[in-house]
């Protein structure tokens, strides 16, 4: 027990050493006006978030918790329980925000529970995030089919409001 906390109290204090010396060596390059050793018309790598990560590790770290949200939410559809559902597609497009499939099985469960305008939302993310996905015909129709459902129902709320 001793061993293994020793072990771990090592190994966090190199972790610290090797981001300070990363960190001292980004500052220092940072200072000169422009980079030296980058070719025209190449883009700086993209900038890390707040906890250390580029774009490409957090998608590597993301993608199968996210998986693992959409197959789960799948599981409540087939159960009937839609919001649970949601709930688990919502946390996949936080963990990839590009996540086509997620953004679709949510509108569906929105359908399902007769959210329209949250269907409708949800496939136009799907449009926006993926539009070549394969079925991206078919989801511009739901979105075109809910929209005409949604201003039924608007004109029948006004009819049924009037004096």
């Amino acid at each position: 027990m001793k061993r293994t906390a020793s072990l771990l109290a090592a190994a966090f204090l190199a972790a610290l050493l090797v981001a300070g010396t990363a960190r001292a060596q980004g500052n220092s390059e940072s200072s000169s006006s422009k980079p030296s050793g980058q070719p025209k018309g190449t883009q700086p790598a993209p900038s890390a978030a707040a906890d250390g990560s580029d774009a490409i590790t957090r998608r590597i770290n993301n993608t199968a918790p996210a998986q693992h949200d959409v197959e789960v939410g799948q599981y409540y559809m087939k159960k009937e329980k839609y919001d649970a559902a949601i709930d688990r597609f919502k946390e996949a497009t936080r963990l990839l925000p590009d996540y086509a499939l997620a953004y679709r099985l949510m509108g569906e469960a929105y359908e399902k529970k007769k959210f329209l305008p949250e269907a409708q939302a949800a496939y136009k993310k799907l449009l926006k995030v993926a539009p070549n996905d394969k079925d991206a015909g078919e989801v511009q129709k739901r979105i075109e089919r809910l929209q005409a459902e949604i201003e039924e129902q608007d004109r029948r709320r006004a009819a049924a409001t009037k004096p």
